[in-house]
């Protein structure tokens, strides 16, 4: 018992101290302006492009354009709906323990939003979330072709190689998504946790960079 009890307190110390170099990560390099791009082997989705939509205040969702055509076929997206950014951190120290950036949406507003994942206990489709609320984000990246992409970062019920925390994953999916009972999007980008989803019209997708 003694020993559980040190290793808690040692994990807590640990948490506490990379909490503490996070909060002095500031990032204030910004990328110029860019839109996500989606390609898939769904026809009718490659090609698209991801639009920040509202999902109850102050959350948004970032859907495919041809879900908003399709439904309004005079839809005309603006450009505040459409750019993104990438901010990272001009520090060089180490022990900060800083994300490598944070993507962004609308910047010029006072509570820039930020790019994160809603974890999910009902299902493995875990919905993107834009919102001021998402502290840090997920800590997303680009690859050398503008690909999103993320890196394992959590725990784990399955002990990885040191290698393993450096893969790219790019578990995309577009699906149909539900936010309580008021705001259904039928083709909302989502991360499968694992497996295959568990949504029945989810399809695979890469999100890709392009300047705007």
């Amino acid at each position: 018992m003694h020993h559980f009890t040190c290793t808690i307190f040692v994990s807590l110390a640990t948490a506490f101290s990379l909490a503490a170099a996070q909060s002095d990560c500031i990032y204030d390099v910004q990328s110029p302006p860019f839109r996500l791009r989606l390609t898939s082997d769904d026809a009718r989705l490659n090609g698209t492009t991801l639009v920040s939509v509202h999902a109850g205040p102050p959350f948004r969702q970032l859907i495919s354009d041809a879900w908003l055509k399709e439904g309004n076929p005079d839809y005309n997206q603006s450009a505040i709906s459409v750019n993104f950014y990438y901010n990272n951190t001009a520090t060089n120290d180490p022990n900060a323990y800083c994300l490598p950036g944070k993507l962004h949406w609308a910047p010029e507003q006072s509570w820039p939003s930020v790019f994160g994942i809603i974890s999910s206990l009902a299902s493995n489709v875990q919905p993107v979330e834009v919102s001021p609320m998402q502290g840090d984000g997920s800590g997303v990246q680009f690859d050398e072709e503008g690909k999103l992409f993320q890196r394992a970062r959590s725990y784990s019920p399955v002990k990885q190689e040191e290698e393993g925390w450096n893969l790219n994953y790019y578990k995309w999916f577009i699906c149909a998504t539900y936010y309580g009972s008021g705001y259904r999007y039928g083709d909302a980008l989502t991360w499968v946790a694992g497996g295959e989803p568990d949504g029945k019209n989810c399809r695979a997708v890469n999100v890709t960079r392009e300047w705007a």
